[in-house]
């Protein structure tokens, strides 16, 4: 019987036709329904509804969310270890906001201090007024001791000193200032400083 099935397949192929792989027929006897695969074509709107019914029966599978329970309750031993919690005063959040304002907005920078330290193409200080500038300025600490700010010129090195030396040595006072935490005090006194308080360039 196995022999008639391929003598048929032959006959209706057709004489160019190629014989089929060994075992391809071997299976199946004359009469017997060869299966194939079954294809079914959509179209896009009808895939994706067929896409959103499955996701849907998918979710079904799983329940709702609840919500989380209640903690069980401290005994009263339990809660005596602990101290009860009380809500931040006025006065503090105040105070904090305000110190991360102060953090965030200095109210001068060393680059607003330089232009008032240059206007007018001024130098620095006379000597008088600049030892009273330098003696606003604190040391500052380190792992040997304290270090001192760099000291005004004055007496006679005043004389013989140039005036852009002059004027690099009051620019490090206003960095020392502000390195420090005093720059506040610094510009204020240099704006408080009358005019003629202050060395010019081509003034002795």
């Amino acid at each position: 019987m196995r022999m008639e099935a391929r003598e048929s397949f032959f006959d209706m192929a057709g004489s160019d036709s190629k014989p089929p792989a060994s075992g391809t027929l071997d299976l199946y006897a004359r009469g017997d329904a060869i299966p194939v695969p079954e294809a079914k074509e959509t179209s896009g709107d009808s895939a994706w509804a067929l896409f959103s019914e499955i996701s849907r029966q998918h979710d079904n599978r799983f329940a709702d969310t609840a919500p989380a329970s209640v903690g069980a309750s401290l005994s009263a031993s339990e809660a005596a270890g602990w101290a009860k919690t009380r809500p931040l005063s006025n006065s503090v959040s105040g105070a904090l906001r305000g110190a991360r304002r102060a953090e965030q907005q200095p109210l001068f920078s060393l680059e607003s201090a330089m232009l008032v330290a240059r206007r007018n193409n001024r130098v620095c200080p006379r000597p008088e007024r600049w030892v009273q500038f330098f003696a606003l300025l604190p040391p500052r600490k380190t792992l040997r001791g304290s270090q001192m700010p760099p000291p005004p010129v004055t007496g006679q090195a005043w004389s013989v000193t140039p005036p852009l030396t002059k004027r690099l040595c009051f620019r490090e006072q206003v960095e020392w200032a502000n390195r420090e935490g005093v720059l506040e005090s610094a510009m204020a006194f240099m704006q408080a400083l009358p005019e003629e308080d202050w060395l010019h360039m081509g003034e002795d």
